[in-house]
């Protein structure tokens, strides 16, 4: 996938906590098993770099393109998975 179509994808779920990793895979796994391309943000194969408080310095996402977003989130609010953080952005 070119760079450019990654900027116009949106974020339908976003976390900073140390478990992320997981969450980010099961949402991807979601995702792509209804046939909605997903894109995940650092890669799951990504070193993890953490801050002064052994926190994450940088939040895992999980992209969609815009056209899949609505279906994306309304699959996440099914499988009671928490959108608030992606909301905010």
């Amino acid at each position: 996938m070119a760079d450019n179509q990654a900027r116009d994808w949106v974020v339908v779920w976003q976390r900073s906590a140390h478990d992320a990793d997981i969450e980010a895979d099961m949402v991807v796994s979601l995702l792509e098993g209804s046939a909605i391309p997903v894109v995940r943000l650092p890669p799951s194969a990504a070193p993890v770099v953490f801050d002064g408080f052994g926190g994450p310095m940088m939040p895992v996402r999980v992209l969609v393109p815009p056209d899949h977003q609505a279906e994306a989130k309304e699959l996440l609010s099914d499988a009671e998975i928490d959108l608030t953080a992606a909301e905010e952005e």
